[in-house]
């Protein structure tokens, strides 16, 4: 279970053991705070109110703004001189949250020759207070699918898409635009990022922690008072090309497939995106529900936790390193989880 914004006294191996996951409590930044990597901001911190969009720039996006058209599961987005990009998303909710649809959220966002795509991780700890975790998950994707139709950064989309959602609750988000053969991507959190040429990783967003098992994840400072903000987001440019496949996620899917696993679905070319998007989140489903399986995230929190207890460790390790579970290793077996992928598939030439 995911916490909500308190510092937590819990050791990393505890945490590890429970699967928490917490935000570290973190000063807010003034108006002079950090700048972000793309060194622009579409909103402000105004002290005692948290962030708003200024004035100028609110004006300015009520003009522009236009009804975007409805998301469908595949779209695409048109290019006048190539064939356009392929995109689909597929989600498999938790099964105990199925009811609801789950607490992950996505959009997709064509606009002109620009794509741009998003992938939210809402923060399960909140229900323990009543709140829905998936509300501000799925604000966050309503309004960043808004800022595609106005800005191509992905940053600004992010930093719109943060100023405008006003639920009560905290997410990861992953935010990548699309146009021709440029990627610009910007990430909070452990949800991401990855490109794949010829089943390889070419290029991917950071995993961003405060520890182990604890994201940095976005909120309402107007009410979360402390908490990460779009300041903190990681971003890059990569210059894509023909036949690449841009895979964004939330951990549901990372937690449960190594990137080889992924490169081996979106290698096969024959396949659409929308195939590449079903399979990949039904293997990562598959995966999750396989108690002997020694998925990513078991891995990692096992190797943690050798190194606090080392003389334990040397044979669970290479047991681990060839991917056959021991029962010594507490955290064999897939984790189970909200599981949201889109893919975009860049046409061969």
């Amino acid at each position: 279970e995911k916490k909500k914004c308190r510092r937590s006294n819990i050791s990393r191996s505890e945490t590890g053991r429970r699967r928490t996951m917490v935000v570290v409590v973190q000063a807010q930044r003034g108006a002079r705070g950090q700048k972000s990597w793309s060194g622009r901001r579409s909103s402000e911190y105004r002290p005692g109110k948290g962030w708003g969009v200024p004035q100028s720039r609110r004006r300015a996006a009520e003009k522009k703004k236009k009804t975007p058209p409805t998301t469908t599961t595949t779209t695409t987005s048109p290019a006048p001189s190539s064939a356009p990009p392929e995109c689909a998303a597929c989600v498999i909710p938790h099964p105990m949250k199925a009811a609801k649809g789950g607490e992950d959220s996505h959009f997709i966002g064509p606009r002109g020759s620009r794509l741009t795509v998003g992938v939210a991780d809402g923060v399960s700890g909140w229900a323990a207070d009543g709140v829905d975790p998936a509300l501000y998950a799925r604000e966050l994707s309503k309004h960043g699918k808004d800022a595609s139709w106005l800005w191509g950064d992905p940053f600004e989309v992010m930093d719109y898409a943060h100023s405008r959602s006003e639920s009560l609750g905290s997410s990861t988000f992953t935010v990548a635009t699309i146009e021709g053969l440029s990627l610009r991507y910007s990430n909070v959190g452990d949800s991401g990022v990855k490109v794949f040429r010829r089943g390889s990783v070419v290029e991917e967003s950071e995993v961003q922690e405060h520890y182990f098992n604890c994201p940095k994840q976005l909120a309402n400072p107007k009410k979360v008072k402390e908490c990460d903000t779009p300041d903190v987001a990681d971003g890059s440019d990569f210059r894509l090309q023909s036949g690449d496949v841009v895979v964004l996620a939330t951990d549901g899917v990372f937690d449960n497939m190594f990137p080889k696993d992924i490169g081996r679905i979106v290698s096969k070319k024959s396949r659409t995106a929308e195939e590449l998007a079903q399979r990949i989140a039904a293997k990562a489903s598959e995966n999750a529900n396989n108690p002997k399986y020694l998925s990513p995230f078991a891995k990692e929190a096992w190797a943690l936790e050798s190194k606090e207890a080392p003389v334990a460790s040397g044979l669970n390790n290479f047991f681990s390193a060839i991917g056959v579970a021991k029962e010594e290793n507490p955290y064999a077996g897939g984790k189970l989880d909200d599981i949201t992928v889109v893919v975009v598939k860049i046409p061969l030439l």
